[in-house]
């Protein structure tokens, strides 16, 4: 059995809203993440999956301390993250990293790609020199196909295109060694052709490092080839969770059956016709009090708009929240 990196429990992250309504006091409560559950150990890649607005980024910020929670709590290789960030927060971001979606974001446009990644090696104690630290960065790029090296390391950000510079925001992370790791849609910008070298690069870091990945994304089809489980989230919450062929292959979850059958991609001589619902997700302010999904579910009955379903383990390793299983 590899080591647990990452225990989630009772992840929550609530934004409050002030009435709209002139003199009332009541507040609105925007529930972005509600009671998210999981562990992950050295090595295991979660995917994370749903449509827009669900609450995957905000997990996926809260994972690297970059959004507070609510309440739950966050252990990271066996201690709380609060105090780790507290005790020692250059620890923390050499353990926990992160890869966005829009790479150009991530850089700082006034420094070469050399002066970057030599700058993060040095706050973190990489290397003994900076000859040394230069030497490091070549190997890597040139190591990812990125030659010649030199070239890359003398260029600016805006002088690199959006496959390349995914790239090196990927081995930046590598060259920390991180013990986890969250990448938040990290191909949805990219075109189709430097998509399957940016899995790839996770893939490597992932094996070569034993590091622990959130893999998320709305693309099905991509996030069933990198993960070992899949989390669907609806509003919130993690309403199915389990293997990844286990959760292509036998749905439980009607969003979940709904998400996979509108995927063109995925075993597509063995689908059925698409499962269609009316129309878009409600609104995360004061959800409830029954199901989310209740509203747009093609098979809710009148206990699904009463009380919110348990999260329940329907097979070995196989959870999801809904009441008619």
């Amino acid at each position: 059995m590899k080591k647990e990196v990452i225990n989630a429990k009772d992840l929550t992250r609530w934004y409050y809203q002030k009435s709209d309504k002139i003199f009332s006091k009541e507040k609105k409560i925007i529930k972005a993440a509600d009671g998210i559950n999981f562990s992950l150990n050295q090595g295991e890649v979660l995917g994370l999956i749903g449509e827009s607005g669900c609450g995957k980024s905000t997990i996926g910020r809260i994972l690297v301390g970059l959004e507070e929670t609510t309440r739950g709590s966050l252990i990271v290789n066996g201690k709380e993250a609060s105090m780790l960030l507290k005790e020692n927060e250059k620890e923390f971001r050499r353990t926990v990293q992160m890869v966005f979606q829009n790479p150009f974001d991530t850089f700082a446009p006034k420094h070469t790609i050399g002066k970057i990644l030599i700058r993060a090696m040095e706050i973190h104690n990489i290397g003994f020199s900076t000859e040394e630290r230069f030497e490091i960065c070549k190997k890597t790029l040139e190591d990812a196909g990125l030659v010649p090296a030199e070239d890359f390391l003398n260029r600016y950000p805006h002088e690199l295109s959006g496959g390349q510079l995914q790239r090196i925001s990927i081995l930046r992370s590598m060259l920390l060694k991180p013990l986890f790791m969250v990448a938040d849609e990290p191909v949805s910008m990219l075109d189709v052709s430097v998509r399957a070298e940016i899995i790839n690069m996770l893939q490597s870091l992932v094996k070569n490092n034993d590091t622990a990945l959130v893999f998320i994304s709305h693309d099905i089809t991509i996030t069933r080839y990198i993960s070992n489980r899949i989390a669907v989230m609806y509003l919130g919450k993690i309403v199915e969770m389990g293997e990844s062929d286990e959760i292509i292959q036998n749905p439980k979850h009607p969003y979940t059956q709904v998400l996979i059958s509108n995927c063109a991609s995925i075993d597509f001589e063995d689908r059925e016709e698409p499962i269609r619902i009316d129309g878009e997700p409600p609104t995360p302010i004061n959800p409830g009090p029954g199901c989310y999904f209740a509203p747009r579910c093609f098979k809710a009955t009148k206990q699904c708009f009463e009380k919110y379903p348990d999260h329940k383990e329907v097979e070995k390793g196989h959870f999801a929240s809904c009441h008619l299983l």
